[in-house]
């Protein structure tokens, strides 16, 4: 299911070293705005949430999942999967994230069938060291193709 609900084109392996966290957030949200799904205000506002209340988007160790609120720029719900080969630094406690996981959720209603196959994916422990380890989108959309 969470293969059949990502644009393919929103999944991408990035090799930046000491890339800053604000670079990151503009990387990934710049796939989002290529496709249709973001306005440029979109990681402006993630950069500025995340001035104001810190990293709250780093789910776990090596996962985060940067977003804002609609009303920010979001014109339809999406979702990037990027996997920096350099660990990204958010100033979380929990470490760097490698694994971004991008949202864009119109409102609150229509991007819970992502969560909800996301986290089944992500509750197995495995597929993050996987994801992690991902050095193409093929590795992703491989492991993403049985949730």
């Amino acid at each position: 299911m969470l293969y059949d609900l990502i644009d393919h084109d929103l999944i991408d392996v990035i090799d930046h070293q000491d890339c800053q966290w604000e670079e990151a957030v503009k990387v990934t949200t710049q796939y989002l705005e290529n496709k249709g799904y973001v306005t440029a205000d979109y990681s402006k506002a993630i950069i500025q949430s995340t001035m104001d209340n810190g990293p709250y988007y780093v789910l776990c160790p090596g996962i985060a999942m940067p977003h804002a609120r609609p009303e920010a720029g979001v014109l339809k719900t999406g979702l990037g999967i990027h996997v920096f080969t350099h660990p990204v630094d958010f100033g979380s406690e929990m470490g760097p994230a490698n694994v971004l996981l991008t949202l864009a959720a119109k409102d609150s209603d229509t991007h819970i069938a992502v969560i909800q196959a996301l986290s089944e994916m992500l509750v197995d422990e495995s597929n993050i060291v996987k994801l992690s380890a991902a050095s193409s989108k093929q590795d992703v959309l491989n492991i993403i193709k049985t949730y």
